[in-house]
């Protein structure tokens, strides 16, 4: 067996031994650490760390490697954002009855599934699960459902031309047919603590921030919350609705809704892209914690410059960046 040990933030440093055969985010999690990290599919870039002594299989970029596809080829040292105890929750594959679908806007499908009776699959909110399908690779989606709800849960699914799950798979389901889930994934959830919270959602990366509101703004009345949500017209803000009654209920939450392509008079929406309007309205984010999600490119971008130019610690961006599956 290896030693892997990590460098983080404020001089802390944790180990833990490996098997080669393992990616190291893999035997971190065995190991009961759970780091950054998001697609698990090398496209993300959300496990990506620095390489400081030893070798890693592929090798390292540029002094980096992803923790979701490498391997450690004897004793390595890595540097790593954070680290944070595994959840005790345990992972579980059901076979969930569909209960409803609808079409939030014309390429975006809600989809609401339940458990078997009797069975409820904790998870936190922020988290996402794998649907199995046969002859393919598992399809990830994050929850939109809060926790509570652990009978079930609902996802918000983009349907883009020549998507497996999309096109091919959910024309065929009716109220009733199962699906193969396993859950939970990930570790884009909320941390508590008083920090003001701004979350950026591209499309339906308005999902998990969807549960994350639904769970912490009942809970944390007192904590300030923005949410800035950005598509390429109105429509592709499917879920106003919610949004509104949040802005009735809850006196510290705050919406900004942004239009990188669509008219925005007399929408209250702005133009521009998502990630620049967090920057034009906030000189310093260093007191905040900040959750985005999105495409890989736009979750870059956030991080590069909410750390490079509004002095966010890197330990506060939190990340879960997707690709559909006809893109990636």
């Amino acid at each position: 067996m290896n030693t892997c040990t990590i460098e983080l933030p404020e001089g802390r440093t944790i180990a833990f031994t490996f098997d080669p055969a393992q990616t190291l985010l893999d035997a971190a999690a065995q190991a009961g650490w759970e780091l950054p990290h998001s697609c698990r599919r090398g496209n993300c870039e959300s496990c990506r760390v620095q390489v400081l002594e030893g070798a890693v299989h592929p090798p390292a970029r540029q002094g980096s490697a992803l923790l979701c596809m490498s391997r450690g080829c004897g004793d390595v040292r890595i540097a790593a954002d954070r680290a944070e105890p595994v959840s005790g929750a345990a992972r579980k594959t059901v076979q969930a009855r569909l209960y409803r679908l609808r079409m939030a806007a014309p390429d975006v499908a809600v989809i609401d599934l339940r458990f078997p009776a009797g069975v409820k699959v904790p998870f936190k909110a922020g988290q996402y699960l794998q649907v199995h399908l046969a002859g393919a690779q598992p399809r990830s989606f994050s929850m939109s459902s809060a926790p509570r709800a652990a009978d079930g849960v609902q996802l918000q699914v983009r349907v883009l031309p020549g998507s497996l799950f999309g096109e091919q798979v959910l024309p065929t389901l009716k109220p009733g047919d199962t699906l193969a889930l396993e859950l939970p994934f990930g570790d884009f959830y909320l941390r508590e603590g008083p920090a003001p919270v701004i979350m950026v959602a591209g499309g339906t990366g308005f999902a998990p921030m969807q549960s994350i509101l639904e769970d912490a703004l009942a809970r944390q009345p007192e904590r300030r919350f923005t949410l800035y949500w950005g598509a390429r017209r109105a429509d592709g803000l499917y879920a106003l609705e919610q949004v509104a009654k949040w802005q009735r209920r809850h006196a510290n939450f705050r919406f900004v809704g942004v239009l990188s392509e669509g008219e925005t008079a007399d929408t209250g929406m702005r133009q521009g892209l998502v990630h620049e309007a967090v920057l034009a309205d906030h000189a310093d984010l260093s007191g905040h914690q900040v959750y985005v999600c999105g495409n890989p490119a736009m979750v870059g971008l956030a991080r590069e410059r909410f750390v490079r130019e509004r002095a966010l610690p890197k330990a506060s961006f939190f990340a879960d960046a997707f690709a559909a599956t006809a893109q990636a």
